[in-house]
């Protein structure tokens, strides 16, 4: 961060190329001391329709000498949120960046619910932004609503390394999730973990950038889409619907253990098997406690050993226990058995 906060000159010189779009400056909003600079909103919805009510505000940023970052918030009046990031060194020049973006890009509707996807314009290794990459959109975040629960994916967690899930309900409400309710989607989800006030799981996104961005839009998708017909449905439709998906997550999740006790099961048979001093499956055997604990710790999941529960038809009328504690009281909705 820059030692000095931003003078008035400075000010003047960064926001100038921004006045010239009509987009001025909030100085009581924003931050000299840490060099930021917060925009007046701008609402949308006159020449889109999908973009009514949609609220934007620019948040310039200095964090480094010679180097700027614009942000563009889209806030939907749902309360979903969708960011765009880009730096460089010419504050002009990142929102030529931003404004070739269009707003809409950031949302997509369907079947009654909305997704916001943020993203970042990725930046050449100078920190200047690439004008070749400037419509290369690199995925960081998503969100959507669904059936009063809000969904979270965060994506921006590390070359090669899943996605981030989470599920958060609203205050009081009650509603019942199995475990493998994202995990029958397929082998690239997860189980869900109740921690505290959510629900937390991951999801693994193939290939590099830019196809991990293009993988997580649609998976983020099609999890949204699980959820929306899933929770449209009574919960005993859910184990009629996806037993076979249920079973194989239960085997999937046993996996470790099975492989653990083939290998404790297995190695009293070496003993019968006649092989020479230099065959390369001797080697192998004999080094493999240290080669799996090379694997082990290299893997981008760590494996968790456990006996799963067995998938159980699911008996209650609907996916939420009953009504919601009266106001100042607290609900802790548990994850059923499965």
């Amino acid at each position: 961060m820059s030692s000095h906060p931003l003078t008035h000159h400075e000010i003047f010189t960064l926001v100038e190329p921004f006045t010239r779009r009509a987009r001025h400056v909030d100085l009581a909003a924003s931050d000299r001391l840490e060099r930021c600079l917060l925009f007046k909103p701008r609402d949308h919805g006159e020449d889109a329709s999908e973009l009514r009510g949609v609220r934007e505000i620019l948040l310039l940023e200095n964090p480094k000498p010679d180097m700027f970052r614009l942000t563009r918030t889209l806030r939907h009046p749902d309360g979903l949120e969708a960011d765009l990031v880009v730096e460089g060194r010419e504050p002009g020049d990142l929102l030529d960046r931003v404004e070739s973006i269009d707003p809409r890009r950031h949302f997509r509707e369907k079947g009654g619910y909305r997704i916001a996807r943020s993203y970042r314009l990725e930046s050449s290794a100078g920190g200047a932004v690439d004008a070749a990459a400037a419509t290369r959109l690199l995925l960081t975040r998503g969100a959507a609503h669904v059936d009063g629960l809000t969904l979270t994916m965060k994506a921006q967690t590390g070359r090669g390394m899943p996605a981030e899930l989470e599920l958060h309900a609203e205050d009081g409400d009650t509603i019942v999730l199995p475990e493998d309710m994202l995990a029958v989607i397929g082998w690239d989800w997860r189980r869900l973990n109740r921690v505290k006030s959510c629900w937390k799981s991951t999801l693994r996104l193939r290939g590099k950038e830019p196809d991990r961005s293009r993988d997580g839009e649609v998976k983020l998708t099609r999890t949204v889409e699980h959820l929306a017909e899933t929770l449209g449905e009574p919960p005993a439709r859910y184990h009629e619907r996806l037993v076979a998906a249920r079973w194989n997550v239960a085997f999937r999740r046993a996996l470790p253990l099975l492989i653990g006790l083939g290998l404790i099961f297995g190695a009293p048979a070496i003993q019968f098997l006649e092989l020479s001093e230099g065959s390369l499956i001797r080697m192998l055997i004999f080094h493999s406690p240290p080669l799996l604990m090379v694997l082990f710790f290299s893997m981008k999941e760590m494996p968790r050993i456990e006996i799963p529960p067995f998938p159980k038809p699911l008996t209650t009328p609907s996916w939420r226990e009953g009504p919601p504690d009266p106001p100042g009281e607290s609900t802790k909705a548990s994850t059923q058995e499965v």
